[in-house]
């Protein structure tokens, strides 16, 4: 799934709401290289990076229920 339309629109999603949902440090909403997606680090700040995976898991048990 990693770099199709559906993926980035799930990112968009993300980067939208995301200061709702996670405070962020200096590195914020930077995104990792995408070389590095593969073992999940799609984001440079930690806290972000965490954050989107529990959002990217919801978005994915959503389509499954």
């Amino acid at each position: 799934m990693l770099e199709t339309k559906e993926f980035y629109d799930i990112m968009k999603a993300f980067e939208k709401n995301a200061t709702k949902l996670v405070r962020t440090g200096n590195q914020g909403l930077n995104k990792e290289d995408k070389s590095q997606w593969i073992k999940q680090h799609y984001y440079c700040d930690g806290n972000a990076n965490n954050a989107f995976k529990l959002f990217f898991n919801g978005v994915m048990l959503g389509k499954i229920l």
